[in-house]
């Protein structure tokens, strides 16, 4: 037996789940609806990444920044809005204020007011296949999710580790707006933040290793995002190595090779946007027998289940999308397993996904390429959304969608879009491809004119015809 915490009173629960953000949540949430004594433990703050330092707050001040850029770009003639001056100390108060409340609402209240659920507070290690120790309290439960979550992938750089730079979540900390600001990495969390920033009024430098942006979209789709970001003054660098970082004098410098020559930018902050690794690392897994892969992701079979029977996983800690629906939905059907037995899995036949710049890029289901791979034949249109009279109405007719079909059955396979609500209209084919629907069934239901909605509809009717021939409502 560990000697390191005493053994007297060691507490039970039905379950006990390691995590407090929205997969732990969910996990939890479901096992109290099974009747069942429920400790969530927590080693930071309660909520998790995505209402933190994730999804939440990065959404409110990419909305911050679009409405103060509409003082700069407004496209309506005859209406002038003055662009005063940037309190960037007050947009983050205002931030942390709406955080402050959701996490009292969505994860305070619920547990304070479910007798079957107890919060601890503290960092969480396995001492054996069955035990926790927290605080040198040791904690026992017949079964255990495990739902610790992700953070930041440093990049390796020479010098970075020397350097004070920042992630996501020191970012949104900042009372300051910088001057400058150089972005190592090009994927959805660069781009929101370039776009953020650069609207609020710094000068944005995004150097990417890859010969694209936002590499796992469609290629039109990075194409079509890189002219706009590049349109916004942000400067793009792609196709590097890194070579070096260091600091002087609060400014930091990041040296890279492009084309075979050494260029330095030069940056009141540097933000280091390369990914996310999950957290398996921190509770000594390894003695509860549970197996984690090369990178790191706790290994699960089809139920959510890990090699230890008696514990699974669920979220970013796993890794299969790293979305926060999806760490829901997985939290939720870990939970139910745990409780009930095997009996269920979780369902990832159409996941969508958004980047929420402006305009904003979703996707669910295949990619062109993909599509090809698993051996579809099969046909796709894209459809200008200079052609959806809601844009044309609102003045903000940039980017497009593409549709992808199967050509012998016409079923939906995969829709790719960028543009004004593209986050919102993507649920209609994501139901499309949940249930095998087809560009038919699409086109043959009546939309709201005038809406973004409507693009999907055209987009369908666009495989049987010339869409440059038809009136606004024309069916």
């Amino acid at each position: 037996m560990n000697n390191c915490c005493s053994t007297e009173n060691v507490k039970q629960f039905d379950l006990i789940v390691i995590g407090g953000g929205s997969a732990g949540f969910a996990a939890a949430i479901k096992a109290s609806q099974l009747n069942k004594k429920v400790a969530i433990i927590e080693k930071g703050v309660i909520g998790g990444t995505c209402l933190n330092v994730g999804c939440v707050p990065t959404k409110n001040l990419l909305r911050a920044a679009e409405l103060y850029n509409y003082g700069k770009y407004n496209p309506f003639g005859g209406i002038n809005l003055k662009q005063e001056p940037l309190d960037f100390k007050e947009v983050i108060k205002q931030k942390n204020s709406l955080i402050t409340e959701l996490r009292k609402t969505k994860y305070i209240d619920i547990y304070e007011k479910d007798r079957n659920i107890t919060m601890i507070q503290g960092k969480a290690e396995f001492i054996n296949k069955d035990t926790i120790k927290i605080n040198r309290q040791q904690y026992k439960a017949t079964k255990y999710i495990i739902t610790i979550g992700s953070r930041a992938s440093i990049a390796q750089i020479p010098g970075l580790a020397d350097v004070n730079y920042l992630t996501n979540i020191e970012i949104m900390e900042l009372e300051k707006l910088p001057e400058t600001l150089v972005i190592v990495g090009g994927g959805w969390i660069a781009v929101e933040f370039a776009q953020m920033f650069a609207r609020f009024g710094s000068k944005v430098t995004m150097l990417q290793r890859s010969s694209r942006i936002v590499k796992n979209e469609e290629s039109e789709i990075s194409e079509a995002l890189e002219k706009i970001l590049l349109n916004e003054n942000i400067e793009i660098i792609k196709e590097l190595s890194f070579k070096s970082v260091y600091e002087e004098n609060n400014k930091k410098y990041v040296t890279v090779i492009k084309d075979g020559n050494e260029h330095t930018f030069e940056g009141d902050e540097l933000l280091v946007a390369t990914g996310r690794i999950p957290n398996s690392d921190t509770m000594a897994l390894e003695k509860a027998r549970i197996n984690v892969d090369e990178k790191g992701f706790i290994k699960v079979n089809e139920f959510l289940q890990t090699s230890n029977p008696d514990i699974y996983a669920a979220g970013d800690v796993i890794g299969n999308y790293m979305l926060v629906t999806v760490d829901a939905h997985e939290g939720s059907v870990a939970g139910e397993n745990a409780i009930q037995g095997n009996i269920k899995k979780p369902n990832y036949k159409a996941v969508p996904h958004a980047i929420f710049t402006s305009p904003q890029v979703a996707s669910v289901g295949l990619r062109e390429n993909d599509a090809v791979k698993e051996g579809y034949k099969i046909e796709s249109r894209k459809l200008d959304m200079k052609m959806v009279p809601k844009a044309a109405a609102i003045r903000d007719t940039k980017g497009f969608v593409k549709m992808i079909i199967d050509k012998n059955s016409k079923k939906i396979l995969g829709v790719h879009s960028i543009g004004e609500l593209a986050a919102d209209i993507i649920h209609e084919t994501t139901l499309a491809i949940q249930h095998d629907l087809t560009i038919d069934d699409i086109s043959n239901t009546i939309h709201v004119y005038p809406t973004m909605s409507e693009a999907i509809k055209l987009v369908a009717q666009s495989f049987y015809k010339d869409m440059t021939k038809l009136s606004c409502c024309a069916e």
